[in-house]
């Protein structure tokens, strides 16, 4: 039920933000950076943000976690919006993130105590560190899904994906308050997709979520997946979930490691996304989104099945380190493979 709340609210509300972006002119028109045609209205994340903080209202207003979250989150919004609108500078946005993940940790449930048996070792605790490692933690993982919002549909259904397998987690560890949040989330997720996916009828999309909406959907989600990690009874390795995110994070920590090296900021804009280096391959958007997708899922079902098989969790972590150093030299020598690929070999 949470779920078609979440989904029947947003449907109903994008088509009336989209007419007051088109009166207030809340549009993202195409650039250098930017290759869509025409004028899109960027009101999906708001959209969205209304639909859950209603339903949440209905489900959740008294749960202990429902104010914090409810602040902290209005404050992910809010930052977005005036981002999307006018542009904010770095320091005001990550301050701004910052004290929104301070509130969440501290008055919303969720604070990482624990990183798991990451290095065989023993278990990593964080103790008098908790607070600013959930802060770092949450502050990154919005941030990812934010530059994973490259193509339509791409970044809501990276967002969806990890939705799921964080709300399996929430119920096998029964944090029912987390699941009833995921379900209206997807519901979200669901309702927001029918607007910005392409379809056979509709050549591009309707509408985009902006910075509003992918920072709200890594914040959220990193608030379930610190809830479920956490959780007294049969706990979601630390680790595990970090599969469940490995597209978004392998993409943004390597890009932000590749722009330093080329002795430019971290947090510069460009074209050197995974999603970008496939398109010059020659794939069509739609075959990128579906492939990345794909790809997300399969990463996904590692740290599922890791988790329920019980993989030691230092195997799960070393495992995706070396996925990282692979991925890292591949999209560095793009270039290298592009030319492989997209040149004939002559006789």
């Amino acid at each position: 039920m949470q779920f078609a709340f979440g989904l029947i609210l947003t449907l109903l509300i994008t088509p009336a933000l989209i007419w007051a972006a088109h009166h207030y002119g809340w549009l993202d028109y195409p650039d250098e950076r930017k290759q869509h045609s025409g004028a899109i209205p960027v009101v999906g994340g708001l959209a969205m943000s209304f639909a859950i903080a209603i339903a949440a209202a209905w489900y959740l207003s008294d749960a202990d976690i429902f104010w914090g979250l409810f602040i902290s989150v209005s404050i992910i919004v809010a930052v977005g919006f005036l981002d999307d609108r006018s542009g904010l500078s770095v320091t005001w946005r990550f301050l701004a993130q910052g004290l929104a993940a301070l509130i969440m940790t501290l008055f919303a449930g969720a604070q990482l105590a624990s990183l798991g048996d990451l290095f065989g070792f023993g278990t990593v605790t964080l103790g008098m560190f908790a607070v600013p490692f959930t802060i770092f933690a949450v502050v990154g993982m919005a941030n990812a899904i934010n530059l994973s919002d490259g193509m339509d549909g791409l970044a809501g259904g990276l967002a969806l994906i990890a939705t799921v397998f964080v709300a399996v987690a929430a119920y096998a560890s029964d944090r029912e308050n987390t699941l009833v949040a995921l379900l209206i989330l997807g519901g979200a997720l669901f309702g927001f997709l029918f607007f910005n996916l392409r379809f056979p009828w509709r050549s591009r999309a309707r509408v985009f979520m902006g910075d509003s909406g992918s920072l709200m959907l890594g914040f959220l989600l990193a608030w379930a997946a610190i809830r479920v990690t956490q959780a007294a009874s049969n706990p979601l390795p630390p680790v595990a979930a970090l599969w469940f995110f490995a597209i978004p994070l392998l993409d943004t920590v390597s890009l932000m490691l590749r722009r330093i090296q080329k002795g430019e900021s971290p947090f510069h804009p460009g074209r050197d996304h995974l999603h970008h280096v496939l398109l010059r391959v020659g794939y069509t958007e739609g075959q990128v989104v579906l492939f990345i997708h794909a790809l997300a899922v399969i990463l996904g079902l590692v740290g599922f099945f890791g988790w329920r098989f019980g993989v030691p969790d230092a195997v799960l972590f070393y495992g995706f380190v070396g996925l990282f150093v692979l991925y890292f030299t591949g999209v560095k020598h793009a270039w290298k493979l592009m030319r492989l690929i997209i040149s004939p070999h002559r006789p």
